[in-house]
Order: C-alpha cells, then sequence, then structure tokens
C-alpha cells in the first residue's frame, strides 16, 4: 500500500429500490439481499397493499428499509446466513424458533437466528434492517473480548435489556438515514468501514452473545514494545485507508488478541482507538491549514476522516482537542487577507 489523499477513492454504493404491489417481487429481493425464506400472504383488500424495498450495500454491509404494507406476510425463515437485525417501525408481528418465540411491535428490535430455522408472522410491518458479514462481527468481538472469532455465537433473538434496545434502533435509524435515505451513490471508505464497525459494535452489545460470556481466557503473552512502535507506525501511515486490526496485528507480528492487550499497556488505547485518535489529529490539521474563505466546511474535513455525522465528528473532537472543530476553522486557520513581504502595517494617527 501506499499513502494518498484522503477520500481519493471512493466506495460505490450498490443501490436496490422496488416499490410494488406484487409482494412475491418484493419476495424475492429479500431473498437475495438478506435471507432464503418461503413467503406466502394474505391481504384483507389487494388495493392498499404497500410494498416497498429501499436497500444500500456498502462494502459487507447492507442497510435497508423494508415495508410490507396492508398485508400478512408469514415466511419460514432458513438460518441466517449473516448477521441480520430488524429494527421495527409500523405494525407487528412474531418469530418462533424451536426454542423460543418472541412477538414485535414499532420500537422493538430482534436477531433472526443464525443457527436454526424460525417462523415468522408480520402485519403490515416496516423495518430498518442491517446485515453484516460474520468476519466483521468477528474480528470485533476478537478485539474487544478475546473470543476466538470462529467461536462467536448469537444466542437469543431478543436485546438484553430495554435500553440497548433503544440504543440499537437509533443506531440503526442513523445509519439507514445516512446510507439509504441520503441518495448518496458513493461513500469514503473510512465512512464506509465506520458504519460497518458501528453496526457491529451495536449487534455484539445488544444480543446475548459468547462475547459477553467468555468464563476465562488465558494471557495474551508478552509484546515487545518495538511491535507496538511498528504497529501505530503503520497505523500514522495508512490512517486515510480502511485498515483493519488483522492488518495492524500482521504488520507488528503478533496476534490481534496480544496487540490489543499490548496497546493498553503501552498507550491506554486500543490500536482501533489509536487509528481514531490519529484521523481526528489529521482532521484538526486540515482544519489549522483551512482557509475558511475557501469554502471548506467541517462536514467535509469530518467526511474525508471517517465521520458521515458532524455532530459525532464535533464530539470526539471537542473530547480529544477541548473546542469544537468548528474554532479551530475560524480561529486557528490562516488569515484570510495576507501582508505582502517587506511591508509594514500602516499605523492609524492617534
Amino acid at each position: 500500500m501506499a499513502g494518498g489523499q484522503p477520500g481519493a477513492v471512493m466506495v460505490p454504493l450498490e443501490r436496490v429500490e422496488l416499490v410494488s404491489q406484487e409482494m412475491e417481487l418484493i419476495a424475492d429481493v429479500i431473498r437475495q439481499l438478506y435471507i432464503e425464506h418461503a413467503a406466502t400472504f394474505r391481504c384483507a383488500d389487494p388495493a392498499r397493499v404497500d410494498g416497498n424495498v429501499r436497500s444500500v450495500i456498502a462494502g459487507g454491509l447492507v442497510a435497508g428499509l423494508l415495508r410490507y404494507g396492508g398485508v400478512q406476510y408469514t415466511a419460514e425463515l432458513s438460518p441466517a446466513g449473516a448477521p441480520l437485525v430488524a429494527a421495527v417501525r409500523q405494525g407487528s408481528g412474531v418469530i418462533t424458533t424451536a426454542r423460543e418465540e418472541l412477538r414485535f411491535l414499532p420500537g422493538d428490535v430482534f436477531m433472526v437466528p443464525a443457527g436454526m430455522p424460525a417462523v415468522t408472522t408480520m402485519n403490515d410491518a416496516g423495518y430498518a434492517a442491517l446485515q453484516l458479514p460474520w468476519a466483521v462481527a468477528g474480528e470485533l468481538a476478537e478485539a474487544r473480548a478475546g473470543v476466538a472469532a470462529a467461536d462467536l455465537r448469537f444466542e437469543a433473538m431478543a436485546p438484553i435489556s430495554a435500553a440497548v434496545q433503544r440504543t440499537f434502533a437509533r443506531t440503526a435509524h442513523f445509519i439507514c438515514r445516512q446510507l439509504v435515505s441520503s441518495g448518496d451513490t458513493e461513500i469514503s471508505p473510512l465512512v464506509a468501514q465506520e458504519m460497518t464497525w458501528l453496526a457491529a459494535a451495536a449487534m455484539l452489545e445488544t444480543f446475548p452473545n459468547t462475547a459477553m460470556t467468555v468464563p476465562y481466557l488465558t494471557g495474551p503473552g508478552w509484546v515487545p514494545q518495538a511491535a507496538v512502535r511498528r504497529a501505530a507506525t503503520f497505523i500514522e501511515a495508512y490512517a486515510d485507508r480502511p485498515v483493519t486490526l488483522d492488518q495492524i496485528a500482521a504488520v507488528a507480528g503478533v496476534t490481534s488478541q496480544a496487540l490489543r492487550s499490548a496497546f493498553r499497556r503501552y498507550l491506554d488505547v486500543t490500536p482501533i482507538g489509536y487509528l481514531r485518535r490519529v484521523r481526528l489529529e489529521r482532521a484538526r490539521a486540515e482544519l489549522q491549514a483551512a482557509d475558511p474563505a475557501s469554502g471548506i466546511t467541517v462536514a467535509d474535513v469530518a467526511r474525508r476522516w471517517g465521520w458521515s455525522s458532524p455532530g459525532q465528528f464535533a464530539k470526539a473532537y471537542g473530547r480529544r482537542f477541548g473546542v469544537l472543530p468548528d474554532h479551530t476553522l475560524r480561529t486557528e486557520g490562516p488569515r484570510m487577507t495576507r501582508r505582502r513581504p517587506g511591508r509594514q502595517p500602516r499605523r492609524s494617527a492617534l
């Protein structure tokens, strides 16, 4: 890899949109995007059927707004091939497996079972849906809890509490607004990576899984400080790229778990936390070098360094530097009017 300007290469967003009263067409799109299932439908008034799918694929993350309006939609679901969560926006329903049954209403969230088939019946329902690769969830579980990525399992459809359920629903709606409702056709690779990590973290914090219940972990072993320096140098060189924990650990020559423990010991931050810190430093330097008269905005700089939300960027920036980014742009950047070399400013007469 070679360094480059942040945002120079964008990730295309693959958009899939279908509005139809033919629910079998809607079911076909759901099968292709999310999960294999056999569907049947009942409706009191065919004229009121409102089938709508708007989905975006950003790298490995799939985000969608789904609507089964005016119809009772029953689906025999195959085991989900990747973590798939629905945040209920409208309607009601029930999802059942061999070991549990979960009823849902607007505001609820549930995870589609990955290890067993299920049956669901949905009435006039609408959802915000998120799905991501197992590899991403496993990598994050390993980085956070030390559980081997291959051992990650989600163990229930329901959230662990009402509070985390509300947080997940807000996260799902935020991601869908940024990716689905925005109408964008491409996105910064850093933003795509952050969105995927955000979805994975929300799933791990919301639904019972083995990363929450690791009974005992052997120590990661001693890691020399030189390995941490190699990792930090790599992060600083490629902070404008969507690097992963596994890539950083490979450069350091240690496992992801060992590197995480060593970063905590030597730098009091995780490798990914260090990466975000470096990106904040780069964003600050860009704001300091910017001329406000050029039209550059805080949102422009935030997107280039991995934040799709200027508000979230401002919070992170404020925690790190003690001021808001627009303060840096307005007061720390170059003067809009520069003096010519060799000329002294004129003094006003008193």
